[in-house]
Protein backbone atom coordinates (compact mmCIF):
# COMPACT_ATOMS: atom_id res chain seq x y z
CA UNK A 1 0.00 0.00 0.00
CA UNK A 2 3.03 2.73 0.60
CA UNK A 3 4.18 2.24 -3.15
CA UNK A 4 0.50 3.42 -4.41
CA UNK A 5 0.32 7.29 -4.81
CA UNK A 6 -1.62 9.37 -2.37
CA UNK A 7 -3.83 11.08 -5.42
CA UNK A 8 -4.42 10.38 -8.83
CA UNK A 9 -6.64 11.30 -11.66
CA UNK A 10 -10.39 11.89 -11.90
CA UNK A 11 -11.73 9.96 -14.83
CA UNK A 12 -14.85 11.13 -17.14
CA UNK A 13 -17.03 8.74 -14.59
CA UNK A 14 -15.75 9.66 -11.51
CA UNK A 15 -16.75 13.26 -12.45
CA UNK A 16 -20.31 12.00 -13.38
CA UNK A 17 -20.70 10.05 -9.94
CA UNK A 18 -19.74 12.94 -8.14
CA UNK A 19 -22.61 15.32 -9.74
CA UNK A 20 -25.01 12.41 -9.12
CA UNK A 21 -23.69 12.32 -5.07
CA UNK A 22 -24.18 16.26 -5.25
CA UNK A 23 -27.61 16.65 -6.65
CA UNK A 24 -28.78 13.42 -4.22
CA UNK A 25 -27.03 14.64 -1.14
CA UNK A 26 -28.62 18.28 -1.52
CA UNK A 27 -32.51 16.77 -2.03
CA UNK A 28 -30.94 14.26 0.90
CA UNK A 29 -30.00 16.58 3.26
CA UNK A 30 -33.18 18.75 2.74
CA UNK A 31 -35.50 16.72 3.35
CA UNK A 32 -34.55 15.19 6.35
CA UNK A 33 -33.17 18.97 8.04
CA UNK A 34 -37.14 20.08 7.13
CA UNK A 35 -37.81 16.92 9.11
CA UNK A 36 -36.16 17.56 12.24
CA UNK A 37 -36.17 21.38 11.53
CA UNK A 38 -39.98 21.20 11.93
CA UNK A 39 -39.68 19.01 15.54
CA UNK A 40 -36.88 21.32 17.07
CA UNK A 41 -34.09 18.82 16.76
CA UNK A 42 -32.43 15.73 15.23
CA UNK A 43 -29.39 14.16 14.22
CA UNK A 44 -28.16 14.29 10.21
CA UNK A 45 -25.58 12.02 9.70
CA UNK A 46 -22.95 11.45 6.56
CA UNK A 47 -20.97 8.17 6.61
CA UNK A 48 -18.47 8.13 3.73
CA UNK A 49 -16.46 4.39 4.44
CA UNK A 50 -13.92 4.56 1.53
CA UNK A 51 -13.13 8.62 1.61
CA UNK A 52 -9.79 9.09 -0.07
CA UNK A 53 -7.51 11.81 -0.03
CA UNK A 54 -9.81 14.79 -0.68
CA UNK A 55 -8.70 15.59 -3.73
CA UNK A 56 -7.45 14.52 -7.26
CA UNK A 57 -4.06 15.57 -8.99
CA UNK A 58 -5.85 18.09 -11.14
CA UNK A 59 -6.91 19.77 -8.17
CA UNK A 60 -10.73 18.87 -8.41
CA UNK A 61 -12.50 18.03 -4.90
CA UNK A 62 -13.26 14.13 -3.53
CA UNK A 63 -16.37 13.17 -2.80
CA UNK A 64 -15.17 14.12 1.47
CA UNK A 65 -15.23 17.96 0.29
CA UNK A 66 -17.92 18.14 -2.02
CA UNK A 67 -20.34 17.10 1.05
CA UNK A 68 -18.75 19.87 3.26
CA UNK A 69 -19.38 21.86 0.59
CA UNK A 70 -22.72 21.50 -0.80
CA UNK A 71 -23.51 21.57 3.58
CA UNK A 72 -22.23 24.39 4.02
CA UNK A 73 -22.86 26.85 1.30
CA UNK A 74 -26.52 25.81 2.27
CA UNK A 75 -28.54 28.76 3.12
CA UNK A 76 -30.79 27.15 5.48
CA UNK A 77 -28.17 25.97 7.50
CA UNK A 78 -28.05 29.31 9.25
CA UNK A 79 -31.54 29.23 9.43
CA UNK A 80 -34.39 27.38 9.52
CA UNK A 81 -32.34 24.33 10.22
CA UNK A 82 -30.90 25.92 13.16
CA UNK A 83 -31.91 23.13 15.71
CA UNK A 84 -30.85 20.61 13.57
CA UNK A 85 -27.52 18.83 14.33
CA UNK A 86 -24.91 17.35 11.44
CA UNK A 87 -22.15 15.07 11.95
CA UNK A 88 -19.91 13.62 8.70
CA UNK A 89 -17.83 10.67 9.10
CA UNK A 90 -14.97 9.62 6.70
CA UNK A 91 -13.32 6.19 6.88
CA UNK A 92 -9.67 5.83 4.91
CA UNK A 93 -7.14 3.05 5.56
CA UNK A 94 -4.42 4.65 3.89
CA UNK A 95 -2.49 6.83 6.71
CA UNK A 96 -1.30 8.68 4.15
CA UNK A 97 -4.37 9.70 2.42
CA UNK A 98 -6.04 10.11 5.63
CA UNK A 99 -3.63 12.56 6.76
CA UNK A 100 -3.96 14.88 3.42
CA UNK A 101 -8.13 14.56 4.14
CA UNK A 102 -7.47 15.59 7.88
CA UNK A 103 -5.78 18.69 6.83
CA UNK A 104 -7.90 19.78 3.84
CA UNK A 105 -10.89 19.84 5.50
CA UNK A 106 -9.52 21.67 8.03
CA UNK A 107 -8.61 24.21 5.53
CA UNK A 108 -11.75 24.15 4.65
CA UNK A 109 -12.78 24.58 7.90
CA UNK A 110 -10.81 27.77 8.25
CA UNK A 111 -11.62 29.01 5.40
CA UNK A 112 -15.30 28.97 5.86
CA UNK A 113 -15.24 30.15 9.59
CA UNK A 114 -13.37 33.29 7.69
CA UNK A 115 -16.58 33.65 5.68
CA UNK A 116 -18.52 34.43 8.56
CA UNK A 117 -21.88 32.36 8.39
CA UNK A 118 -20.37 29.97 6.37
CA UNK A 119 -19.30 27.60 8.92
CA UNK A 120 -21.90 26.30 12.55
CA UNK A 121 -20.37 24.71 15.36
CA UNK A 122 -23.59 22.55 15.23
CA UNK A 123 -21.39 20.42 12.32
CA UNK A 124 -18.82 18.38 13.17
CA UNK A 125 -16.39 16.15 11.20
CA UNK A 126 -14.25 13.26 12.05
CA UNK A 127 -11.59 11.65 9.71
CA UNK A 128 -10.77 7.99 10.95
CA UNK A 129 -7.79 6.26 9.66
CA UNK A 130 -8.68 2.06 9.07
CA UNK A 131 -10.95 -0.45 7.18
CA UNK A 132 -14.09 0.25 6.69
CA UNK A 133 -15.19 -2.81 8.18
CA UNK A 134 -13.80 -1.94 11.55
CA UNK A 135 -15.65 1.75 11.88
CA UNK A 136 -18.57 1.59 11.11
CA UNK A 137 -21.14 4.01 12.43
CA UNK A 138 -23.00 3.25 15.53
CA UNK A 139 -26.80 3.70 15.74
CA UNK A 140 -27.49 6.74 16.86
CA UNK A 141 -29.76 7.50 19.80
CA UNK A 142 -32.72 10.25 19.60
CA UNK A 143 -34.16 11.10 16.00
CA UNK A 144 -31.61 10.97 13.60
CA UNK A 145 -31.01 10.03 9.60
CA UNK A 146 -27.82 8.11 7.82
CA UNK A 147 -26.34 8.51 4.60
CA UNK A 148 -24.23 5.90 3.68
CA UNK A 149 -22.19 6.59 0.64
CA UNK A 150 -19.85 3.27 -0.24
CA UNK A 151 -17.26 3.66 -2.98
CA UNK A 152 -14.50 1.33 -2.70
CA UNK A 153 -11.71 0.29 -4.93
CA UNK A 154 -12.96 -3.25 -5.36
CA UNK A 155 -15.15 -5.74 -3.61
CA UNK A 156 -13.43 -7.45 -0.92
CA UNK A 157 -13.95 -5.31 1.83
CA UNK A 158 -18.01 -4.47 1.25
CA UNK A 159 -19.30 -7.41 2.58
CA UNK A 160 -23.43 -7.33 2.03
CA UNK A 161 -23.68 -8.86 5.87
CA UNK A 162 -22.43 -5.18 7.21
CA UNK A 163 -24.28 -3.45 4.96
CA UNK A 164 -27.15 -5.12 5.68
CA UNK A 165 -26.84 -3.90 9.55
CA UNK A 166 -25.70 -0.29 8.33
CA UNK A 167 -29.37 -0.17 6.09
CA UNK A 168 -31.35 -1.35 8.68
CA UNK A 169 -30.68 1.92 11.07
CA UNK A 170 -33.46 4.23 11.29
CA UNK A 171 -34.04 6.75 8.17
CA UNK A 172 -30.80 5.08 6.41
CA UNK A 173 -30.09 5.55 2.59
CA UNK A 174 -27.63 4.63 0.61
CA UNK A 175 -25.63 5.01 -2.65
CA UNK A 176 -22.98 1.74 -2.81
CA UNK A 177 -20.38 1.74 -6.13
CA UNK A 178 -20.78 -1.38 -7.84
CA UNK A 179 -17.27 -2.35 -10.02
CA UNK A 180 -19.48 -4.75 -11.48
CA UNK A 181 -16.61 -5.31 -14.12
CA UNK A 182 -14.42 -6.51 -11.27
CA UNK A 183 -17.38 -8.73 -9.90
CA UNK A 184 -17.86 -10.06 -13.26
CA UNK A 185 -14.12 -11.21 -13.97
CA UNK A 186 -13.38 -13.11 -10.75
CA UNK A 187 -16.58 -14.65 -10.12
CA UNK A 188 -14.53 -17.05 -12.63
CA UNK A 189 -11.75 -17.52 -11.20
CA UNK A 190 -10.81 -19.97 -8.42
CA UNK A 191 -10.14 -18.61 -4.51
CA UNK A 192 -12.63 -15.56 -5.21
CA UNK A 193 -15.46 -17.52 -4.07
CA UNK A 194 -15.32 -16.34 -0.31
CA UNK A 195 -15.20 -12.89 -1.26
CA UNK A 196 -18.39 -12.97 -3.34
CA UNK A 197 -20.08 -14.78 -1.06
CA UNK A 198 -19.34 -12.19 1.30
CA UNK A 199 -20.10 -9.45 -0.97
CA UNK A 200 -23.40 -10.70 -2.05
CA UNK A 201 -24.19 -12.06 0.78
CA UNK A 202 -25.21 -15.41 -1.00
CA UNK A 203 -23.68 -18.05 -2.85
CA UNK A 204 -26.53 -17.43 -5.17
CA UNK A 205 -23.81 -15.52 -7.59
CA UNK A 206 -22.21 -19.29 -8.22
CA UNK A 207 -25.11 -20.31 -10.28
CA UNK A 208 -25.51 -17.47 -12.26
CA UNK A 209 -24.08 -18.60 -15.77
CA UNK A 210 -20.99 -17.43 -17.46
CA UNK A 211 -21.62 -15.29 -20.53
CA UNK A 212 -22.79 -12.49 -22.04
CA UNK A 213 -25.73 -12.43 -19.51
CA UNK A 214 -23.86 -12.80 -16.50
CA UNK A 215 -23.00 -8.95 -15.41
CA UNK A 216 -26.83 -8.26 -15.76
CA UNK A 217 -27.75 -10.79 -13.52
CA UNK A 218 -24.99 -10.62 -11.08
CA UNK A 219 -26.40 -6.80 -11.28
CA UNK A 220 -30.24 -8.00 -10.42
CA UNK A 221 -28.55 -10.19 -7.28
CA UNK A 222 -26.69 -7.49 -5.76
CA UNK A 223 -30.56 -5.30 -6.40
CA UNK A 224 -32.41 -8.19 -4.59
CA UNK A 225 -30.09 -8.55 -1.44
CA UNK A 226 -30.35 -4.82 -0.86
CA UNK A 227 -34.45 -5.48 -1.19
CA UNK A 228 -33.96 -8.20 0.75
CA UNK A 229 -32.06 -6.27 3.44
CA UNK A 230 -35.10 -3.90 3.85
CA UNK A 231 -33.97 -0.95 1.45
CA UNK A 232 -37.65 -1.76 -0.58
CA UNK A 233 -36.70 0.63 -3.22
CA UNK A 234 -33.72 0.06 -5.36
CA UNK A 235 -32.74 1.61 -8.43
CA UNK A 236 -29.19 1.28 -10.48
CA UNK A 237 -27.05 3.96 -12.85
CA UNK A 238 -24.87 3.13 -14.87
CA UNK A 239 -21.57 5.03 -14.57
CA UNK A 240 -19.64 4.06 -17.27
CA UNK A 241 -20.69 2.11 -20.33
CA UNK A 242 -19.23 -1.65 -20.84
CA UNK A 243 -16.47 -1.85 -22.99
CA UNK A 244 -14.14 -5.34 -23.61
CA UNK A 245 -15.99 -5.98 -20.57
CA UNK A 246 -15.74 -3.20 -18.05
CA UNK A 247 -19.05 -1.64 -16.33
CA UNK A 248 -19.11 0.24 -13.39
CA UNK A 249 -22.78 0.89 -11.44
CA UNK A 250 -23.88 3.14 -8.65
CA UNK A 251 -26.95 1.52 -6.70
CA UNK A 252 -29.09 3.70 -4.30
CA UNK A 253 -31.29 2.22 -2.46
CA UNK A 254 -33.91 3.33 0.66
CA UNK A 255 -36.17 1.87 2.84
CA UNK A 256 -38.94 4.80 2.18
CA UNK A 257 -40.19 7.08 -1.20
CA UNK A 258 -38.65 9.92 0.00
CA UNK A 259 -35.39 8.62 -0.02
CA UNK A 260 -35.93 7.24 -3.18
CA UNK A 261 -36.54 11.04 -4.60
CA UNK A 262 -33.27 11.95 -3.17
CA UNK A 263 -31.78 8.67 -5.03
CA UNK A 264 -33.93 9.50 -8.45
CA UNK A 265 -32.94 13.27 -8.17
CA UNK A 266 -29.18 12.33 -8.57
CA UNK A 267 -29.74 10.31 -11.24
CA UNK A 268 -31.59 12.45 -13.82
CA UNK A 269 -29.61 15.39 -12.79
CA UNK A 270 -26.94 13.48 -14.26
CA UNK A 271 -28.73 11.63 -17.50
CA UNK A 272 -31.45 14.14 -17.71
CA UNK A 273 -32.77 12.44 -20.52
CA UNK A 274 -33.31 8.77 -19.44
CA UNK A 275 -32.51 9.23 -15.66
CA UNK A 276 -30.58 6.02 -16.29
CA UNK A 277 -26.58 6.07 -16.87
CA UNK A 278 -23.64 8.48 -17.40
CA UNK A 279 -23.18 7.14 -20.92
CA UNK A 280 -26.76 6.85 -21.67
CA UNK A 281 -28.20 6.90 -25.94
CA UNK A 282 -29.51 10.26 -26.37
CA UNK A 283 -31.64 8.96 -29.04
CA UNK A 284 -35.09 8.71 -28.87
CA UNK A 285 -35.61 4.97 -27.99
CA UNK A 286 -36.67 2.83 -31.29
CA UNK A 287 -40.23 2.35 -31.35
CA UNK A 288 -41.68 5.24 -29.46
CA UNK A 289 -43.06 6.59 -32.39
CA UNK A 290 -45.14 3.56 -32.40
CA UNK A 291 -46.67 5.36 -29.64
CA UNK A 292 -47.53 8.40 -31.38
CA UNK A 293 -46.06 9.92 -28.55
CA UNK A 294 -44.31 13.31 -29.07
CA UNK A 295 -40.63 13.77 -29.34
CA UNK A 296 -38.99 15.01 -26.37
CA UNK A 297 -38.14 18.60 -26.09
CA UNK A 298 -34.02 19.36 -26.22
CA UNK A 299 -32.61 18.66 -23.46
CA UNK A 300 -35.23 17.19 -21.73
CA UNK A 301 -36.28 14.07 -20.25
CA UNK A 302 -37.69 11.11 -22.54
CA UNK A 303 -40.99 10.24 -20.99
CA UNK A 304 -42.06 7.72 -23.20
CA UNK A 305 -41.52 4.94 -21.15
CA UNK A 306 -43.53 6.42 -18.32
CA UNK A 307 -46.43 6.94 -20.36
CA UNK A 308 -46.28 3.24 -21.43
CA UNK A 309 -45.76 2.57 -17.56
CA UNK A 310 -49.00 3.93 -16.96
CA UNK A 311 -50.89 2.00 -19.80
CA UNK A 312 -49.54 -1.36 -18.48
CA UNK A 313 -50.35 -0.54 -15.06
CA UNK A 314 -54.08 0.88 -15.54
CA UNK A 315 -55.13 -0.46 -18.89
CA UNK A 316 -58.24 0.33 -20.20
CA UNK A 317 -59.28 1.58 -16.64
CA UNK A 318 -60.05 4.77 -15.55
CA UNK A 319 -57.41 6.33 -12.85
CA UNK A 320 -57.05 9.88 -10.68
CA UNK A 321 -54.22 12.24 -10.95
CA UNK A 322 -53.65 10.78 -7.71
CA UNK A 323 -52.92 7.29 -8.94
CA UNK A 324 -50.82 8.59 -11.57
CA UNK A 325 -48.41 10.29 -8.91
CA UNK A 326 -48.75 6.79 -6.90
CA UNK A 327 -47.27 5.44 -9.81
CA UNK A 328 -45.05 7.83 -11.02
CA UNK A 329 -43.26 7.86 -7.61
CA UNK A 330 -43.01 4.11 -7.31
CA UNK A 331 -40.50 4.21 -10.62
CA UNK A 332 -37.60 5.69 -11.38
CA UNK A 333 -39.31 9.37 -13.29
CA UNK A 334 -39.78 12.08 -10.63
CA UNK A 335 -42.84 13.83 -10.20
CA UNK A 336 -41.89 17.17 -12.38
CA UNK A 337 -41.83 14.14 -15.48
CA UNK A 338 -45.72 13.34 -15.23
CA UNK A 339 -48.38 16.38 -16.06
CA UNK A 340 -47.06 18.81 -17.92
CA UNK A 341 -44.94 16.04 -19.82
CA UNK A 342 -46.80 13.24 -19.90
CA UNK A 343 -50.24 13.35 -19.21
CA UNK A 344 -50.36 16.69 -21.26
CA UNK A 345 -48.44 15.16 -24.52
CA UNK A 346 -51.09 12.22 -24.31
CA UNK A 347 -54.39 14.16 -23.99
CA UNK A 348 -53.38 16.26 -27.10
CA UNK A 349 -52.04 13.20 -28.99
CA UNK A 350 -55.43 11.31 -28.33
CA UNK A 351 -53.91 8.71 -26.52
CA UNK A 352 -55.57 9.75 -23.22
CA UNK A 353 -59.29 10.55 -22.41
CA UNK A 354 -59.28 12.94 -19.38
CA UNK A 355 -62.71 14.03 -17.71
CA UNK A 356 -62.56 17.03 -15.71
CA UNK A 357 -65.24 18.81 -13.51
CA UNK A 358 -66.54 21.95 -14.92
CA UNK A 359 -63.59 24.34 -14.52
CA UNK A 360 -61.11 22.53 -13.87
CA UNK A 361 -58.27 23.09 -15.75
CA UNK A 362 -54.54 20.78 -16.62
CA UNK A 363 -54.44 17.80 -13.47
CA UNK A 364 -54.57 19.46 -10.43
CA UNK A 365 -55.04 16.96 -7.71
CA UNK A 366 -58.23 16.89 -5.64
CA UNK A 367 -60.10 18.18 -8.23
CA UNK A 368 -62.04 14.72 -8.99
CA UNK A 369 -60.41 14.39 -12.32
CA UNK A 370 -60.46 10.99 -14.01
CA UNK A 371 -58.87 9.56 -17.15
CA UNK A 372 -58.63 6.33 -19.14
CA UNK A 373 -56.24 5.35 -22.30
CA UNK A 374 -57.98 5.20 -25.58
Amino acid sequence: MGTEPVTWERDDHTEAKHSLLVAFFNKWVSIHSEYFAKRGSGLVRVYDGFAGPGVYTGGESGSPLILMRALCTNPRLHGRWAGVHYELLFVEKDRRRAAMLRGKLEEFESAMRERGPGWTDRLRWIVTCGRYEDNVPQTATGDSALFLFLDPFGYSHVPMTLTQDLIQQPKSDTLIFLPLSFVNRFAGREGQERALDRFFGTPAWRDVPDGPGRPKALLALFQAQLRKAGLEWVLPFRLKPEERGNAYWIVGGSAHLSGFASIKEGFWAVDPINGQGFAAPRSVPCGQELLAFEDPPALGPNTAPLLELLRKRFGQEGFTVEDAIEATRRSRFLDSHLKRRTLAVAERAKQLKVDRPAGVRQFKEGRGITMRFE
